[in-house]
């Protein structure tokens, strides 16, 4: 064989296995597997495990959420129990069981990023 045609086949096969590789990248989601993050959206990270992919405001505020939760409970009433939120405050609800005390603003906006997750992965 000529030179030439070994070089069209070696670039033809150079570009059919960087392909297949960029495929299964794709398949399992990218870098961090199906968590992956679309551009522009990175994990919320409001309890341990947490990959919902939201905005960066969006992961410093459940950071700020999470250091102020124990400012955000009553002291004294006790409603539902020891983590009732202070007036003002309702519970976050991320996942099943979240009690972390956020303004009502703030558990709406969530529940937005939750409904939105399958969307913003890559």
């Amino acid at each position: 064989m000529s030179r030439s045609i070994l070089t069209t086949i070696g670039f033809a096969l150079s570009l059919i296995i960087s392909g297949l590789g960029a495929m299964s990248q794709a398949q399992a989601g990218g870098a961090y597997g199906p968590d992956t993050c679309k551009i522009g959206y990175v994990w919320r990270e409001a309890y341990p495990g947490d990959h919902t992919c939201v905005t960066p405001d969006q992961r410093a505020r459940a950071a700020l959420d999470n250091r102020q939760a124990g400012n955000r409970v009553s002291a004294t009433d006790r409603t539902y129990g020891s983590r009732t939120c202070r007036p003002g405050y309702v519970w976050r609800e991320a996942y099943d069981g979240d009690t972390t005390c956020v303004t009502p603003e703030q558990r709406a906006r969530v529940k937005y990023d939750n409904a939105r997750a399958n969307g913003r992965y890559q």
